[in-house]
């Protein structure tokens, strides 16, 4: 039986039912109990046969002391053992197996000191069931990046954000020769091919500020009460943007491009952004496609990178800006 998400909890509500000796359980009775969880977890409702087969599984492999008796017509099930429980059971060795694999993972991507933490967690999950995991070879590979400036910054910024902490930093952007000091109040910590970016806001400032890690000179703790995120939602704040750049008092607007033959069927199998859709496809190949997103510096990068196959038709105001890159570009190479 797979181990979904689906799975774990219909065994954790049943689990839970079970434990529940003040209520005699018919199968009716835990199904009906388990479609509840599941459809407001995941919209989905269980049936008779599929909670028979989690017991069965739960009983071959959790050693689960399920049983059941007959009161006339009907029959309870219950556990024999009173303080029995499946989070009670220690993890096996093929689950601390899947954990060093996540973690393994996780380390490629990342140096966080958070991801060590893990790993000391997991060998000590490991040394409680004394199990020895023999070493496998790598068979899953992420790109190497180099080690960027300002990474250092992450594990504090997010246990400040975690803490809700407010932060003294030094910071220097590039078109500043010299450094300044801000009372900062982080709410979110934002990757950007490879470039990390803390987002909050300047002490006693309505607006969102967001600053490079890589310019971030210092940082420390601050005795400043700190101010909770009333400036947007941080789940759907970048769902219309590039990046991490809001242009203040610009607004999602519709663009559209023509992308060449060549070029169509990687944008097709991996879109611009979220948002992209075909609207028009021709007999040679090309395609239009629709994006909606805030015009910001980043999406600008974005588009010059596919430099003459993707031609901007609208919005007119970016077209324009589009056309005099190229032509100063162009300018460039015809000295």
């Amino acid at each position: 039986m797979p181990e979904n998400k689906d799975f774990a909890l219909r065994i954790e509500v049943i689990d839970e039912c079970l434990r529940n000796r003040y209520r005699k359980w018919t199968l009716q009775d835990l199904v009906s109990t388990v479609s509840e969880k599941l459809t407001q977890r995941y919209g989905k409702s269980a049936s008779k046969r599929t909670i028979q087969g989690d017991m069965q599984h739960m009983k071959e492999v959790k050693d689960a002391p399920i049983e059941k008796r007959k009161e006339g017509a009907i029959t309870y099930f219950y556990y024999s053992d009173v303080n029995y429980s499946i989070k009670n059971l220690l993890i096996n060795e093929e689950e601390i197996s899947f954990l060093k694999d996540a973690v393994n993972i996780l380390r490629q991507v990342s140096d966080f000191e958070i991801i060590q933490d893990v790993d000391e967690i997991v060998n000590k999950l490991q040394n409680t069931i004394k199990t020895n995991i023999i070493g496998k070879p790598s068979i899953i590979q992420f790109e190497k990046h180099s080690k960027v400036a300002g990474t250092e910054y992450i594990d504090n910024i997010f246990n400040a954000i975690k803490e809700k902490s407010t932060l003294r930093i030094i910071y220097q952007s590039f078109n500043n020769t010299e450094s300044n000091q801000y009372i900062f109040h982080p709410y979110l910590l934002k990757e950007y091919r490879n470039r990390w970016f803390v987002i909050g806001r300047i002490n006693h400032a309505n607006a969102i500020t967001n600053f490079a890690l890589d310019r971030i000179k210092e940082i420390k703790n601050s005795n400043i009460e700190f101010l909770e995120n009333n400036l947007f939602d941080a789940e759907k704040y970048f769902n219309n943007i590039i990046g991490v750049t809001f242009p203040q008092g610009q607004k999602v607007e519709s663009i559209k491009i023509r992308v060449a033959s060549k070029q169509s069927p990687y944008l097709r199998t991996k879109p611009i952004h979220h948002t992209q859709e075909i609207i028009k496809e021709y007999k040679n190949g090309d395609i239009i496609i629709n994006l909606w997103l805030i015009c910001n510096y980043e999406l600008k990068s974005t588009l010059l990178s596919y430099g003459s196959d993707i031609e901007v038709i609208r919005p007119i105001s970016l077209r324009k800006e589009m056309k005099e890159i190229f032509k100063t570009a162009s300018s460039l190479y015809s000295k």
